[in-house]
């Protein structure tokens, strides 16, 4: 038998103990506020790294923001040596490639909007196994794989509570009673099911209120292509009392498609934007039915992605929350004039007054 002295069994602890402990905490199943956010100079750390954003589309306002935020955060972290953005432009199939592609040319972090579902979680865990700290943002709670195995963590606001919360609100101001049109986003995004599901499980409480159609309508998020949608909705139903949709600017499209058909425009739940609160402020007395109720559209959550991302690359603990409880930031039903909407002719239409990670004049260039 192989003997063993007792200090090497001693520094063979020690090692394995040093090991273990440099493995950071990264506080995947937090939840929390931003109120306990922290700078990312606080995990830069310094060892050179290379950071890389994926999206699955990126031609709505909400995209270039987003992309903005994590620009102007990779470029307080002096040791972070490339910034990529990769554009899947609608293909599932492209951003897998993408993910892999990313971590074999020895990108250090990915962060990830998960288009394409749960069809990227493989994409992912390949990409962790090549050594890459990838970070799948904006999923929703329920999103499928394990944190610390197929991710870091999943950062997202949790759209099933703000499902729930526009769908209370709906409810209330309905007495209980009217037909809802639900409009989502890309077929089969998680961020979009676990709104819907957090909906529905209010609705069946109300058995007088109706889902015109079933499911959440896919839209892609396209203002146009949601004007389409309503518009054959409009000639389809003869009474639409609610709208439910988790993307204030995509929905301009269904509202201006009320707008043109001369119906009246309903109550309306969505996520906050410029141009939405504009439309509001410029049509509420002609449509006295037409109430406001958004949250955050948390286009700041690529911030935290990064740096949850970036803390995992240096060993870096991050006790930032994974997991966020959006503010109500329109709700034109109430009395509080913190939730009342801001229209800002200052800003594009296309700009989320709850963008509070980035400056006016910041906003107004992604625009430009």
């Amino acid at each position: 038998m192989k003997q063993f002295s007792l200090a090497s069994v001693l520094l063979a602890m020690t090692l394995g103990t040093q090991a273990y402990a440099a493995e950071p905490n990264l506080y995947p199943t937090k939840v929390g506020t931003i109120d306990e956010l922290r700078p990312i100079s606080d995990f830069c750390g310094t060892k050179p790294i290379k950071v890389a954003y994926s999206s699955g589309i990126s031609s709505d306002p909400w995209r270039k923001i987003s992309r903005r935020e994590f620009e102007l955060e990779a470029a307080k972290c002096k040791n972070i040596t490339d910034v990529r953005y990769t554009d899947a432009q609608g293909s599932v199939e492209k951003q897998i490639s993408d993910i892999t592609g990313l971590a074999a040319q020895g990108f250090n972090v990915i962060i990830v909007y998960p288009d394409g579902g749960e069809s990227l979680l493989r994409a992912m865990s390949q990409a962790t196994k090549m050594g890459a700290k990838v970070v799948p943002f904006y999923g929703g709670t329920s999103y499928p794989g394990k944190a610390g195995k197929d991710y870091v963590a999943m950062v997202t606001n949790d759209q099933g509570l703000e499902g729930k919360m526009a769908a209370e609100w709906i409810a209330k101001e309905l007495n209980g009673q009217g037909n809802i049109i639900y409009l989502g986003g890309a077929a089969g995004a998680t961020s979009v099911k676990s709104h819907f599901e957090g909906a529905m499980g209010v609705f069946k409480n109300y058995p007088g209120i109706k889902l015109l159609e079933p499911g959440p309508i896919t839209t892609n998020w396209d203002r146009a292509q949601e004007q389409k949608i309503m518009t054959s909705l409009l000639a389809k139903h003869e009474k639409i009392d609610a709208v439910m949709s988790d993307y204030g600017i995509g929905s301009m499209g269904a509202l201006r498609a009320f707008e043109i058909a001369g119906r009246p425009i309903p109550l309306w739940t969505t996520r906050d934007g410029n141009e939405v609160a504009c439309f509001w402020y410029s049509h509420k007395d002609a449509n006295p039915k037409f109430q406001l109720f958004t949250t955050s559209a948390g286009t700041w959550l690529t911030r935290i992605a990064l740096r949850k991302g970036v803390a995992a690359a240096e060993g870096i603990d991050n006790d930032e929350p994974s997991i966020f409880h959006d503010p109500v930031i329109d709700n034109t039903t109430s009395s509080d004039p913190k939730v009342k909407p801001i229209c800002d002719p200052d800003l594009p239409p296309g700009a989320h007054v709850s963008t509070f990670t980035m400056t006016k004049s910041e906003l107004q260039d992604v625009f430009k």
